[in-house]
Order: structure tokens, then C-alpha cells, then sequence
């Protein structure tokens, strides 16, 4: 790499950098803000816990949009400078100057290609459980906020008036229990002046300690009477993780592959066999199912129409989710390619312009090609998920359409 190419390129460099780092910040407390303000659930040490977590998420925003602003910048300073006529008419080609900066842009294409597979939706993950590390700590955070509390798989609903620290003021407790239909009810209920938990994970048990308690039962004379040793325990959820369950976000490339192959095999499958089954009992007469009559169980299978409806039902949405899947998959290859296309083009685009000051090259190249380019990737991104396209094809239109605008400018620059 001669002279030229290392002043250029440094420049380049420079610039990324500067607006890297600045993008980042910005990104950073603003997704911090606007997760505090949702969850309302993030101390001070939530916060800085999750600022490493988060950063991650925001590189594939931040890195190509800061790399096209350094390339239009600097290029269209160099070119309002006469430095590009200036390389001209020493004989050398003006893609002397660009091909150093089409080399940083496939670098970062390459890091943000792998990150994006593997780190950052690990990290994304990771920033999720800053707020689910602590049971003990999250289940207080949660009856704060929304003065209410139920997990998957915990037989307790917990409501509160209030709470101060690790005091409950006026809880009420209803225990649930299962129905022949598998839908949940309330059995008992228990209310109290005042509460505490204690939490045995040996155990996986959470033992309440309450003031003035009073327990109603809702499967006798539904009675209220007096909790005679004012505790009660009940077993935490097998799954502790069951509320911070992944995103399709947060699946790395290989969990897309698994969770790719079982919902095409759910949707290849599932229907296919209700309906095989279903056609062969109907074709013997039995239509339906007969248990037995007078207590005499006689066990005569026939067609299970809940489970033929159901699997009909389950077929739109294991399409939807293999639509989800790949179109995440695709995303994030599109996206970090981005970054070499924002250079191809970017680079030219800055030299055609030539502007000089900061503000200018803002307007007239950086501007109008993220004006075009986001729009496009949002609607390859809700026509894969909908199934209208192929997602490998609706999330490249965007590439697509800078590839074609850069195989335009080029001739023209290479004859300025």
C-alpha cells in the first residue's frame, strides 16, 4: 500500500472511528432509556450491567451507517479539495483511491457477518437475563411494577397493594389448580396485612411469612377463616428461565438451523398425519371415538376431530415461524454486507458531489442513500415475514439496489 493509499485510508479510518464511537453512545443510552422506561425494573447496577450486553446489539446499525458517513465525508472533502483531480492528472487511476476503503468495508462486512451469527444475539440474550439473574430479586422487581406476579408452571398468583423493600403490604395469594380441561383455577385464596418470602432454592420452595391472614377456600362452603400458623409455602417453577425465554433475535445461526428443521418438519408432517389417520378411521365407519356407556369403558378409537382442526390450525403458524426463521437468517447476511455496499457506493457518490464541509456531504450523499436504503430492507423484512416473498430474495432487493446505482456511478467518476 503506497503513500496515497495509507493517507486515505487513515482518514477513513479516523472518521469511522470518531462516529463509530459516537453512534454507539447515542445508540447505547438510548436503547438503555428506552428499556428502563418499559421494564421500569433497572436499578443503577441493572444499568451498568447492562451496557456491555447491549453494545453488541447495536454494532450492526451503528458500524455500517458510521462507515458510509466516513467515506462520503472524507471523500467529499478530498474531491472539494481538488486532491482527486489532482491524482488524475498525475496519471494515477481514481480507483487508487477507493479500493483501499473497499478493503476496510469488506472487513467490517466479514466481522459483522460472524459476530451477527454467534455474539451478538448471545448478547442479546445476556442483556435479557441482567434482569432475570436473581429469582428472588426479579419476583420482588416485578410486584413493584405491575403490583402482580404469575410464571409459567408456579401454582401461586401473587397481588399486591404495595411493596416496601421485602415487605408486602395487603398481599393476596391465590393458589391455582388444574381442571379435567387443562385450564387453570382459583382454589383458595389468601390475603393478608402484610407478607415476606423466603426463598429455600435447595429446596426449590418459597415459604410466606404473613401478618393478620385470613384464607378463603373455594371448593367447600367458601368460608373465611383465620391461616391458624400465618405461613404456607408453595415450589418454585421447575424452569426458572420459563419468563426469559429466547427470542428469535437471540438464537445464533445454528439454533435457527435446528429450530428451522423442526418446524419444516411440523409443517411438512403434522397435518399430513391427522389427516392420513383420520382417513383411514373414517373409511372403517368410525367416525368418532366411544368410550363406553353405564361405566363399561369399551375403548373403540375413532376419529379425534380436536386434533384434526388443531393441526389444520397448526399449520399457519409453523409456516409463520420457518418464514420468521429464515428471514432473521437472511437479515443479518444482508445487513453486514451492507457495509462493503454503503463503500462502493458511498465512495463515488462523495467524489461526484465534492463537497468540502461537514453539513453538505451530510445532505447530499449520506442522506439520501440511508433515505433509501432502510425503507427497502423494512419492506423486504415484513414481506418475508409474511410469506408474500421468498426471504432470500426480499432481503437483498435493498443490496440489490445500491449494487445497481454503484454499477451506474462508477463509469461516470472514473472519467471525472
Amino acid at each position: 500500500m503506497g503513500i496515497l493509499q495509507r493517507y486515505v485510508c487513515g482518514e477513513v479510518f479516523r472518521a469511522f472511528a470518531l462516529a463509530l464511537l459516537t453512534m454507539t453512545i447515542i445508540f447505547v443510552l438510548f436503547m438503555v432509556a428506552a428499556e428502563a422506561l418499559r421494564s421500569r425494573m433497572l436499578a443503577p447496577m441493572d444499568v451498568l450491567n447492562l451496557i456491555p450486553y447491549v453494545i453488541p446489539s447495536t454494532l450492526p446499525y451503528t458500524m455500517p451507517v458510521s462507515l458510509l458517513f466516513a467515506v462520503t465525508v472524507v471523500y467529499g472533502r478530498i474531491a472539494g479539495d481538488n486532491e482527486i483531480i489532482a491524482v488524475k492528472s498525475a496519471g494515477v487511476s481514481v480507483m487508487a483511491v477507493i479500493w483501499p476503503t473497499i478493503f476496510l468495508g469488506a472487513a467490517v462486512s466479514g466481522f459483522l457477518w460472524q459476530t451477527s451469527r454467534t455474539w451478538i444475539p448471545q448478547s442479546a440474550h445476556q442483556a435479557k437475563l441482567v434482569l432475570f439473574k436473581d429469582l428472588e430479586d426479579l419476583i420482588y422487581k416485578y410486584l413493584k411494577r405491575d403490583k402482580e406476579f404469575s410464571a409459567p408452571g408456579m401454582p401461586v398468583f401473587i397481588k399486591v397493594h404495595d411493596v416496601e423493600g421485602r415487605l408486602l403490604i395487603k398481599p393476596t395469594f391465590k393458589k391455582k389448580t388444574k381442571n379435567a380441561d387443562n385450564t387453570d383455577s382459583y382454589s383458595e385464596t389468601i390475603q393478608a396485612d402484610r407478607a415476606r418470602l423466603q426463598f429455600d432454592l435447595d429446596n426449590k420452595l418459597v415459604v410466606v411469612h404473613l401478618e393478620g391472614a385470613e384464607v378463603q377456600n373455594h371448593e367447600g362452603d367458601f368460608d373465611v377463616t383465620l391461616l391458624p400458623n400465618q405461613t404456607f409455602e408453595f415450589p418454585l417453577p421447575s424452569n426458572n428461565n420459563a419468563f426469559a425465554l429466547k427470542s428469535i433475535q437471540e438464537h445464533t445461526n445454528r439454533e435457527l438451523d435446528a429450530e428451522l428443521v423442526i418446524a419444516k418438519e411440523r409443517l411438512a408432517n403434522d397435518r399430513k398425519r391427522q389427516a392420513i389417520g383420520a382417513g383411514f378411521l373414517f373409511a372403517s365407519g368410525r367416525f368418532n371415538r366411544v368410550d363406553g356407556v353405564n361405566g363399561v369403558n369399551w375403548g373403540v378409537a375413532g376419529v379425534n376431530w380436536a386434533d384434526v382442526g388443531q393441526a389444520a390450525n397448526q399449520n399457519s403458524y409453523w409456516r409463520k415461524r420457518c418464514n420468521e426463521f429464515e428471514t432473521e437468517k437472511q437479515l443479518r447476511s444482508s445487513m453486514a454486507f451492507g457495509s462493503l455496499l454503503f463503500v462502493i457506493l458511498g465512495a463515488p457518490i462523495g467524489i461526484r458531489f465534492a463537497k468540502r464541509d461537514f453539513l453538505s456531504a451530510f445532505m447530499t450523499c449520506f442522506l439520501p442513500i440511508i433515505g433509501l436504503y432502510y425503507p427497502l430492507m423494512l419492506f423486504g423484512i415484513n414481506m418475508g415475514k409474511e410469506g408474500t416473498m421468498e426471504p432470500y430474495k426480499a432481503l437483498w432487493i435493498s443490496n440489490l439496489v445500491l449494487a445497481v446505482l454503484a454499477g451506474w456511478v462508477y463509469p461516470r467518476i472514473i472519467k471525472y
